[in-house]
């Protein structure tokens, strides 16, 4: 299966409850892009104590791109009870394979790491095998809207999947319908897409074209 997982990186309350409702009923995951500056520059709007009283089904993916991330992963999990998986990066100054322990072990959340276009696998192998997702980054982070880097974000995924076979390879970053195929060839299994669906016209059947797509990709 693959799976389509809208992205959220917003500037406030009103437009994260927006793009929330509009695609709610046809996703089973959110991908929330948490930044404070930290790493990248750019901050977003992510309040867990606002966040937890927009009841919905839906589970929430926090993909933090930032040089701390278990203070804000600590309060999703105590006030956002859907808070379902944590990603942090391998680029962070901090252990990030402790912090996947205290994830996984302590939280009982899933937890993942993400990796930068020019991050090489190299920088994971220590925890590749215990991870539940790979975050493969294919633009640079902290902006929605920039152009995905190119073929070798394929070979980074095909060389994850020989890596090792059951891993969940998740891909984030200029992901338009035409690169679904080819994504999903190279051995992602998740792809992580903002644009594509909230710049549409209609993000809520451009969400169910998009799943429509990738079940085809499989054929």
């Amino acid at each position: 299966m693959i799976e389509i997982i809208p992205s959220l990186l917003v500037e406030s309350a009103a437009e994260f409850e927006r793009r929330l409702r509009l695609v709610e009923h046809d996703c089973e995951t959110v991908h929330v892009d948490i930044l404070d500056g930290s790493m990248f520059g750019n901050t977003s709007w992510h309040d867990a104590r606002a966040i937890s009283a927009m009841r919905t089904n839906v589970k929430y993916e926090l993909h933090l791109m930032v040089e701390n991330p278990l203070p804000i992963i600590e309060t999703w999990h105590e006030h956002v009870k859907q808070t379902h998986r944590a990603i942090v990066h391998a680029e962070i100054s901090r252990p990030f394979g402790t912090i996947l322990e205290h994830i996984r072990e302590f939280m009982k959340l899933e937890g993942g790491v993400a990796i930068n276009p020019e991050t090489p696998l190299s920088d994971v192998e220590n925890v590749i095998h215990y991870i539940d997702e790979l975050l493969i980054m294919s633009v640079h982070p902290g902006q929605s809207g920039r152009g995905f880097e190119g073929g070798y974000i394929l070979e980074k995924i095909r060389a994850a999947r020989n890596h090792r076979k059951d891993l969940t390879i998740e891909v984030d970053g200029g992901i338009t319908p035409a690169l679904i195929g080819p994504l999903t060839k190279a051995g992602a299994n998740r792809m992580c897409m903002a644009s594509s669906i909230f710049q549409s016209q209609n993000p809520t059947e451009t969400l169910r074209s998009l799943q429509e797509h990738a079940k085809l990709s499989l054929n």
